[in-house]
């Protein structure tokens, strides 16, 4: 869009800066609606940093520190060219800027001043859109009524910009594929002379209308068990249907979804207004991965907030029986106590952690409808903790429904059978009378939804947007209504509620200095009879604390408001927090040998929080503070995390005792500090 050029200022120079003079300081005068920083953010010149980082700039490289800023005429002349442009894309065309430096000659110093002098703002009087008459009633109804400008506001080419390319966008989903903006046809009108603001006419040239053509798939290599139907159900659209870009993009989504192929993608040819059809013809090109997959594993992950270690075995039918269903098979075994295990101890040591677990499960991705996908799950599990051991058999049908681009919600019903083995004879004498509880085995029948929105803008390091979750949870309302399915097995009436919440933010724009932020509240407990008998909620549904995805100056399942002897047991309320500032300090160094130098981060966090056997004994002043820092190697399954955690906080600690500052730093709190290793971030 053309506009009224602006008036230029004088700039004044000394004869002494074509000396290398450092920048001291940069100011502005008269900017009443934008503040320093935004200006400073649109010039090149830059204040020259503090000594100290000089000096690790002169040793270390930029990376590090950062390098002097010196006077430069030049670029200080296109500084107020910069700001002029700024302001003229903020809607003032009246704007004057003038610039001036002084030099303060025996510190080789310089300060650069600008002063402005914005006057008045142009606004919007009317807008006119021209080439739109041809095109539904209620698609222009709809165009209008979504615009991002409008008659008021401040003009902004940006917005205009954003504005146009909204208007291309929507006649693009709604069957003007070749729709653009006329842009030689197209004015902003300045009233200078009378109010100073616009009168916008956006001409578009919408093209013809088409409508989706007939599909036709490409597989590579050929299978005769993937038939056309599992594309053509994953489609948003049907042949006949207005043409829809959105529709093609959400399409190809869809079967890339399903897990059947390596790549697919959705193609048709370029088409323009002299095309002799008014449909599209749509090209599905898909490579199928293999049918039949063996799959050894070796497994590091941070389960139960732990580092573990384990080997895996399993067997994948893709398209099994049809319908895109796939069929897994799974056999692992882990551990967090290799060391133990190599030594010989026995699987029921009390100083052994671990775990078997063999599943089997099939997933139907179509479920009456592309939206609703369903699964089937069969679990054999053995859970070994240090004082205890969980046989869990597990049977879990689930929907999954994903109601719009970034939610979900996923309904499971679990029929449950947990039998608790507890190893250590101590324990058994220190609360015997709650063990007999907790030994009971149980059966249960469990409802949970799950409701979810995802935003986060990458799987392994997100460095924007959020991931919320509300799960809600009961147990036993089906065998208390239906008799016949209690069996002689005692069960629970218990309902649970957890809320979890991560954000991140990009500190700098350029992927430096992120902020990760991640929140985390449950409660759960008994009701109807079980509130009144001796059964209790199966261990392996508590809450636990400490670890490295919790709170990370206490180990895993080591933190705890209860007594000591009852940590094991875990606890029905949970509130945690923690913040992470992820700096990238070693970005655009070059490989040392085989490690990538780029790939490494480092982190500091602060992490607080505890968990009470019940929410009425919850107190504020028992909530536990960590600090630490860390390093993070970014690899393909996501970056690999050593932390260090120690206590700023301890709630258990006598009195006088409790906080950092109240111990020796290096002889205690340091030496207490505990090492977490893990796969992926800690959240």
């Amino acid at each position: 869009l053309s506009g009224f050029p602006i008036v230029l200022a004088q700039q004044e120079f000394g004869s002494e800066s074509e000396v290398a003079f450092e920048i001291n300081k940069i100011e502005f005068q008269g900017n009443e609606t934008f503040d320093d920083d935004e200006l400073k953010n649109v010039i090149q010149s830059a204040e020259t940093p503090s000594g100290f980082s000089k000096f690790l700039y002169r040793t270390f490289g930029e990376k590090l520190g950062s390098k002097p800023e010196y006077f430069d005429p030049e670029t200080f002349s296109a500084d107020r060219e910069r700001l002029q442009a700024f302001y003229r894309d903020n809607g003032f065309y009246l704007t004057v800027i003038e610039g001036k430096s002084i030099v303060d000659t025996s510190g080789q110093a310089i300060d650069l001043l600008f002063i402005i002098q914005e006057n008045k703002r142009s606004y919007i009087d009317s807008i006119a859109y021209e080439g739109l008459d041809d095109i539904p009633e209620e698609l222009t109804s709809q165009l209008f009524k979504e615009s991002l400008i409008y008659k008021g506001m401040p003009y902004e080419t940006g917005e205009t910009r954003a504005e146009i390319n909204r208007v291309v966008r929507m006649l693009a989903d709604h069957g003007y594929p070749v729709a653009r903006f006329d842009g030689d046809s197209s004015k902003a009108y300045h009233q200078r002379f009378t109010s100073n603001n616009f009168f916008l006419v956006m001409k578009f040239i919408p093209g013809s209308r088409y409508l989706f053509g007939n599909v036709r798939i490409n597989m590579d290599p050929p299978r005769r068990d993937i038939t056309e139907n599992i594309f053509l159900r994953q489609l948003d659209f049907q042949t006949g249907e207005i043409y829809s870009r959105n529709k093609t993009i959400t399409s190809e989504r869809n079967i890339n979804r399903l897990g059947l192929f390596e790549t697919a993608r959705l193609e048709h040819l370029n088409i323009s207004d002299s095309a002799q059809t008014s449909s599209i013809p749509i090209q599905i090109y898909a490579r199928p991965r293999p049918r039949h997959e063996l799959s050894p594993e070796l497994i590091v992950s941070d389960e139960n907030n732990a580092l573990n270690f384990g080997v895996g075995l399993g067997y994948t039918i893709r398209n099994f029986l049809g319908d895109a269903r796939i069929f897994n098979t799974r056999a692992r075994a882990r551990t967090q106590s290799i060391r133990e295990l190599l030594r010989g101890d026995r699987f029921r040591d009390t100083t052994i952690i671990g775990g078997l677990d063999l599943e089997f499960s099939i997933l139907q991705p179509y479920l009456f409808t592309r939206l609703l996908s369903g699964s089937w799950t069969t679990n054999l599990s053995i859970d070994k903790q240090n004082l205890y051991i969980l046989s869990i058999l597990r049977n879990k049908v689930g929907l999954s429904y994903h109601w719009a681009t970034y939610s979900y919600a996923i309904f499971e019903w679990t029929l449950e059978r947990v039998n608790p083995e507890i190893l250590d004879p101590t324990l058994r004498g220190s609360i015997l009378p709650t063990l007999r509880e907790e030994e009971q085995p149980q059966f249960n029948s469990i409802f949970t939804l799950t409701l979810q929105r995802d935003k986060t803008n990458d799987i392994f390091s997100p460095t924007e947007g959020f991931f919320n979750s509300m799960t809600l949870e009961e147990s036993g309302s089906l065998p208390k209504l239906i008799p016949a399915l209690r069996g002689e097995l005692p069960f629970t009436q218990y309902y649970k509620i957890t809320l979890f919440g991560r954000w991140y933010r990009d500190l700098t724009s350029t992927r430096y200095n992120i902020l990760a932020l991640k929140a985390k509240a449950g409660y759960q407990n008994k009701y109807g009879a079980s509130r009144f008998s001796d059964v209790r909620i199966p261990l392996n549904r508590r809450f636990f604390s400490g670890g490295s995805g919790s709170v990370r100056g206490w180990k895993a399942r080591e933190l705890g408001a209860m007594p000591d002897s009852l940590l094991p047991l875990g606890g029905n309320f949970i509130l945690e927090g923690n913040v992470e500032m992820r700096i990238h300090y070693l970005r655009g160094y070059p490989d040392l040998g085989f490690i990538k130098l780029n790939n490494i981060w480092g982190v500091y966090f602060i992490d607080f929080g505890n968990v009470w056997d019940d929410i009425k004994d919850f107190k504020p002043r028992d909530i536990s503070i960590a600090a630490g820092i860390g390093f993070r190697y970014e690899t393909i399954f996501g970056p690999f995390r050593i932390d260090y955690g120690f206590r700023m906080y301890d709630p258990k600690e006598e009195v006088g005792r409790q906080t950092v500052f109240q111990k020796r730093f290096f002889g205690e709190t340091l030496s207490d500090g505990v090492f977490h290793f893990g796969i992926g971030h800690a959240f």
